[in-house]
């Protein structure tokens, strides 16, 4: 399995877009991606969903490889923008809620620099383990219903 930094040294997923539309408006497409991942997803499918529906406004039409990444849990993809020196950068993965929280971005080749350099600096960011001692539904068994025995009086 290749690292990240070595995955962008090779060939890159092309994505052709009409380059006045789509690089005249991607401070706004930053900014609606900011938003739709601002909250954690359910699952990694809706996080790639919101994406592609966001992106898809401003004429980036993500390809169907996409579709596996729905498939993984945790992941990081970029996608060139035609010949521009522009990249989609996607990124998400499980919270300790068990929640996807994801990032995504239009940036040009330095800002995919700094963030393929931030992949080894999450020594200090490192999250707690969850406790996984009983949580409060799981504590008492669930009351015993015995609707054919004709006992009433569990109902009192």
């Amino acid at each position: 399995m290749l690292r990240f930094k070595e995955y962008l040294e090779e060939d890159h997923v092309v994505i052709d877009v009409d380059p006045n539309y789509t690089l005249s408006n991607i401070d706004k497409a930053n900014e609606d991606l900011d938003a739709v991942t601002e909250h954690p997803f359910v699952n990694s499918a809706l996080f790639v969903n919101a994406v592609r529906g966001t992106l898809e406004r401003y004429g980036v039409i993500l390809p169907a490889v996409s579709n596996m990444q729905q498939l993984s849990l945790e992941g990081e993809w970029v996608y060139q923008l035609g010949d521009s020196g522009h990249y989609v950068y996607m990124v998400h993965n499980l919270d300790n809620e068990g929640a996807v929280e994801g990032y995504a971005q239009i940036v040009d080749h330095e800002e995919l620099e700094d963030l393929v350099d931030m992949e080894g600096d999450d020594d200090d960011t490192a999250v707690e383990p969850k406790d996984s001692g009983p949580t409060e539904w799981m504590k008492y068994p669930k009351a015993r219903r015995d609707d054919d025995s004709g006992n009433t009086n569990e109902y009192a």
